[in-house]
């Protein structure tokens, strides 16, 4: 402002040139200028950058013409709010260079005498890279929100540590069948979402070591007990203040199903071709058997041993009975952890 108070002081017009202030009107970072009767009288070198006009180019000009017509009530009005004091906080506003860009331009003015008449001192600063950078980073995260809104995947905000929910999406919701007003606030933990709770506290752990998680396999449980396959993948972000996470869920429910169901015919199909082979590889010696024993009975009708041979006989006949009937892979526990086919399941029933 000591360049405003120097020439409020001034009845003529100072001489720039030989002026003690000529270095702050050359040197000055910020764009300086002094309009009289809305004519540029003055534009110091960086105003004359700012808008890629030469000197000779603005001098006895139109000030508005720079202004972009959209911005001029606006300017006008901010720019006499603050020559009668009633504005101290400087006004941003476009302008149009001589390349015809648009600049985005932050500014403030004071009342001044110059060359003994009412003129206006501005300062001049343009922000367009910083308004630019605004408008890039708006635009990606409305992209982001909107990309977060409708994506067919679950998408979560919730605390690193805590794992309290910020935000979910309309998919998560969809899905889950909990309203946003039952979820938001709340952990994961205390819904009950993961089935495993630990698998979440190694996940967290792996997050602070790397920073991502990427296709965790997890099983989650829906409001109505439900639970569901998915693959689960976050990072961690800057969300205010505080560490959170970012995570995208994959339901990948049908496909797990489906994967069980293919290995459960595969398992059946295998089970099945080997009772064949069974059956088939004992009926001839079972044969064999049982009319030797019809022989020796007749011989021997009273012969415990015989009775209890026949017995058996008749025992592993049932047995290749059931493993022709095998319809479906159901087994039980044997031992030492062990699975063996539960014939009883397994068969028709007769």
């Amino acid at each position: 402002m000591l360049i405003g108070i120097f020439l409020m002081r001034t009845e003529n017009k100072p001489d720039l040139k030989n002026s003690y202030f000529e270095s702050i009107f050359t040197n000055s970072p910020i764009g300086i200028y002094i309009v009289q009767n809305r004519k540029f009288q003055f534009a110091n070198p960086e105003f004359q950058q700012i808008l890629g006009f030469h000197a000779k180019e603005l001098l006895g000009k139109d000030s508005f013409r720079i202004i972009l017509p959209d911005d001029l009530a606006f300017v006008k009005e901010n720019a006499v709010n603050m020559l009668k004091g009633e504005r101290v906080a400087p006004y941003l506003y476009r302008v149009i260079d001589k390349e015809g860009e648009i600049r985005w331009i932050m500014e403030s003015v004071a009342s001044i005498i110059y060359g003994g008449k009412r003129a206006v001192l501005g300062y001049f600063m343009d922000m367009t890279e910083r308004e630019r950078a605004k408008e890039a980073m708006r635009l990606s995260e409305e992209k982001f929100h909107k990309a977060f809104r409708s994506s067919p995947e679950w998408m979560v905000i919730s605390t690193l540590e805590d794992g309290f929910y910020i935000d979910v999406n309309e998919t998560f919701l969809s899905t889950t069948r909990y309203g946003r007003e039952e979820v938001i606030g709340r952990t994961s933990i205390e819904l009950g979402i993961w089935d495993e709770p630990r698998q979440r506290i190694e996940m967290v752990k792996t997050l602070l070591e790397q920073g991502v998680v990427r296709n965790l396999e997890a099983t989650f449980r829906m409001r109505s007990g439900e639970k569901r396959f998915v693959l689960w993948s976050a990072e961690v972000i800057d969300y205010g203040d505080e560490k959170c996470l970012l995570a995208v869920t994959r339901d990948i429910t049908d496909h797990k199903r489906a994967e069980q169901e293919r290995l459960h015919r595969e398992k059946l199909q295998g089970v099945l071709e080997v009772a064949g082979a069974t059956c088939h590889e004992l009926n001839q010696p079972l044969q064999s058997m049982y009319c030797l024993i019809e022989e020796i009975l007749e011989e021997k009708p009273d012969s415990k041993a015989l009775q209890e041979l026949k017995r058996q006989y008749e025992r592993i006949t049932k047995i290749t009975r059931k493993l022709n009937s095998i319809t479906t892979y159901e087994t039980k526990d044997y031992v030492i952890g062990s699975k063996i086919i539960d014939l009883d399941k397994a068969c028709k029933k007769e």
